[in-house]
């Protein structure tokens, strides 16, 4: 460290005070002597000299919420998920690593990082690197997917890993490439009893870990194991892929999730009953938000409160701007040329640009999108889509005070191209191949 001030993670996708699980701080300097520092607050040191070795405890144990075990490093039982980032001090952006791990015996780790000898890894970047810690995990590889399990699931580890393959060459498919070597995921079940069907989950990097329990049946298990994955794996392109910044949430959240409905569609792993079915449970949510803020808005304030509105607010937009694109085109083109273009575009390495700005900029080239931008997007106005459903070919009914979309009964021919590109009739074409 060439700075005098020491700082630890002390916020993370919600977490707060995380500086309060370090203690015993210590610092060395090049000739063995200790550094004297000043504690500013939890995490935060200020030294009087520069030190060239250090030493601490991080207490893992501290129960934290449960929706944070996917964001943060913990420890319970004989299983435990270590991520660099909020366990090494911040070193500065994309700092790299040679670490080595004692670990009690017949604990085994896997994970984040090249590996050099037994548990010792050289990590390329801090912020990015996710190891598994324990006793009772197991782990299915290939040449492209790492899977670490950890408890018993009503799927098998092959069928899981076969469930990442498909995902990952249908993402292949739209942006030309997979932008990573080696894919790790981390699937762990929640060590409490968590309601069933609950997840969390993060990618960073190429490291993605789902915090999960399971579902009371094997069809629900892989069903939920499918949509966990086309959600996560869309992260490995965008955003992570992507030279952007800022808080652009709306969009690689809002609009992975449409797009992970779409990549189910296409997979034959969801109904069109079932997309239809969330985009109106997304509609009532947003519907029923006493006080609306812009999506722009929603981000800037996503871990305090705003974070339910970005997925389903920004679902319904993407599904707006994949119906203008397609009606506009005649069916020809949908939202996935957005996505194209803004990872051709933007994709690493590249010059940073602040991501709201490029992609409303790319969205308000298009004719069809700037109405959805201004209303929608920058603006906080309800979502009146009577007309783009129609477009289409879906109607909205109200319900016992809830909306509920489905198809119309009677179509005409350009209603019934639109919904095929949509993936209405996907099932027919799957069962005919």
């Amino acid at each position: 460290n060439k700075s005098k001030n020491w700082t630890f993670l002390n916020s993370i996708a919600g977490n707060e005070n995380l500086g309060e699980r370090i203690s015993d701080f210590t610092l060395i300097d090049k000739n063995g002597k200790n550094v004297l520092f000043k504690k500013l607050m939890a995490g935060e040191y200020l030294a009087e000299d520069f030190a060239q070795k250090f030493a601490y405890k991080i207490d893992l144990s501290r129960k934290e919420k449960v929706s944070s075990m996917a964001h943060i490093s913990w420890i319970f039982g004989e299983t435990g998920l270590l991520m660099t980032d909020d366990l090494l001090p911040q070193f500065g952006q994309k700092s790299s690593v040679k670490i080595h791990f004692d670990l009690p015996k017949d604990w085994k780790i896997s994970g984040g990082g090249n590996l050099l000898e037994d548990n010792s890894f050289f990590v390329a970047d801090i912020e990015k690197a996710v190891f598994i810690i324990g006793k009772n995990w197991r782990e299915r590889k290939n040449d492209k997917v790492n899977l670490a399990f950890s408890g018993d699931w009503q799927f098998t580890d092959d069928e899981a890993l076969n469930a990442a393959n498909e995902v990952l060459r249908e993402y292949k498919n739209i942006f030309g490439e997979i932008p990573n070597e080696k894919t790790q995921i981390f699937m762990v079940r929640f060590p409490e009893s968590i309601q069933t069907g609950n997840w969390e989950a993060e990618t960073r990097g190429a490291n993605v870990v789902i915090l999960s329990s399971d579902m009371p049946f094997k069809n629900q298990s892989l069903q939920r194991l499918h949509e966990q994955f086309r959600h996560e794996l869309f992260h490995l392109w965008i955003p992570n892929n992507l030279s952007l910044t800022g808080n652009y949430d709306w969009f690689y959240e809002g609009f992975a999730l449409y797009q992970s409905l779409r990549t189910g569609i296409e997979l034959n792993g969801l109904r069109f009953e079932d997309f239809l079915d969330t985009l109106s449970r997304a509609y009532n949510l947003d519907n029923f938000q006493s006080q609306k803020i812009s999506l722009i808005e929603a981000s800037k304030n996503r871990w305090s409160g705003a974070n339910s509105q970005i997925y389903a607010r920004g679902m319904l937009v993407a599904f707006l701007c994949d119906i203008a694109i397609l009606n506009e085109s005649k069916g020809k083109r949908s939202l996935t040329e957005i996505f194209r273009e803004i990872y051709r575009k933007y994709r690493k390495p590249n010059t940073l640009h602040d991501g709201n700005s490029a992609i409303l900029s790319l969205f308000e080239s298009r004719r069809e999108l700037r109405q959805i931008v201004e209303k929608y997007i920058k603006g906080a106005e309800s979502i009146e889509w009577n007309t783009d459903l129609e477009a289409v070919g879906i109607e909205a009914k109200i319900e016992n005070s809830f909306t509920k979309l489905s198809v119309k009964s009677k179509l005409n021919g350009r209603q019934k191209d639109l919904l095929n590109e949509l993936g209405y009739n996907n099932w027919r074409k799957i069962v005919s191949k």
